[in-house]
Formats: C-alpha cells, structure tokens, sequence
C-alpha cells in the first residue's frame, strides 16, 4: 500500500504533511475492476472518486442517436468520477467503462469531504486538478470547433502517442468525434504520406 503511486502522489505531488498522511491513506480502499466493467451507467449515483493505479478507462455519453461519445481517457495517476452526482447524490448521465484490467483506490463520500475540509494542501490539489480539467476540456472545445478531422487525429497522435497503443481505433474515432471510417480514411492517408 505505501508503494501506490496514489500515496507517492498524496506526499509529492500534494505535499501532505506526514501526520496528515497517516490520516488519509486510511480514507481509501483499493478496487480491482475487469476490462469492459463500468464502474458506473447513466442513472445511477455516483459513489466513490476513483484514482487510476493501473489500467486504463473511458468516460462517455449516449446521445440523442443512441451514439456512444467519449469525453476522456484516464490512464495511470488519474482521477476518475463524476462530482455533481457524487456530491448531490443525484443521478449521472455519464458511463466510466474499464479498457482494462484496472487497479483502482477509492474513497466514498464522507471520506472525500472529510479529506476536502480537514486536509488543506489535499484540496489546493484537488482545486489544482479541477482547473486543469477545465482547462484541457475548454481547449479540446475550441480546437474541436476549428480543425478538421486530420488536425485532430494529428494533435492526437502527438499529444497521446501512448493511448493509440492501448485504446481501440473506434474509440479514438469517438473521442475525436468522427466515424470509425473517417478515422480510418485518415490513417491510410497520414501512412501514405
């Protein structure tokens, strides 16, 4: 347990003091999850913030035309939930499915406000993360509204070079907004080149 790169990241990245540290490495649980479980489906509340030790997971949704759209992928180091229906106990409209085997911790909700409220350097982390996300959702936003399929594979490609080894192509194609086939067309063209 005190080699998690969750507990590595609570005294490096978070700078939690020792004493406060003891406290919160006891707040969590570890959670092993199989690849294509979702550790929750729309019109259920979410109960746990999720930290990724290991693995590999999407959040998506299912709009209008019953089409799957993903939001993000969170790999190692990752924090995972869906704070609205965490925090107000109201039902989400959102999917978090495992790519793969998955080694998560989490920490249900009493713990997480406890964390929040008793631990400052914990929630300027979490703050921290929050405007991060922001940010990255922002400007995958306006870069959504601007650039043609090809840029967005592109920025992709350099961005996450990683993730196109471990995620399927369809669901690339998703998270990108296009098609499988437009992904695909793509790909040929960039390999052509």
């Amino acid at each position: 347990m005190e080699s998690s790169p969750l507990f590595s990241q609570l005294k490096e990245v978070y700078k939690v003091s020792d004493r406060d540290y003891a406290k919160l490495i006891q707040l969590y649980e570890p959670l092993e999850v199989k690849k294509n479980e979702h550790l929750f489906r729309s019109g259920e509340i979410v109960r746990y913030v999720y930290f990724v030790e290991q693995g590999c997971l999407r959040q998506y949704h299912i709009n209008n035309n019953g089409e799957e759209r993903t939001i993000y992928f969170k790999v190692e180091n990752g924090w995972v939930s869906e704070l609205v229906s965490f925090l107000d106990n109201k039902p989400t409209e959102l999917f978090v499915q495992e790519l793969e085997h998955s080694k998560l911790w989490i920490i249900n909700q009493k713990n997480w406000i406890y964390s929040i409220t008793q631990f400052p350097s914990f929630t300027m982390a979490f703050i921290r993360a929050q405007q991060d996300t922001n940010y990255m959702l922002k400007k995958r936003l306006a870069e959504a509204t601007v650039e043609t399929p090809e840029e967005k594979y592109l920025r992709f490609m350099k961005e996450e070079p990683l993730l196109l080894q471990r995620i399927p192509l369809y669901q690339i194609a998703s998270y990108l907004g296009m098609t499988p086939e437009t992904l695909s067309r793509i790909r040929k063209k960039i390999t052509g080149k």
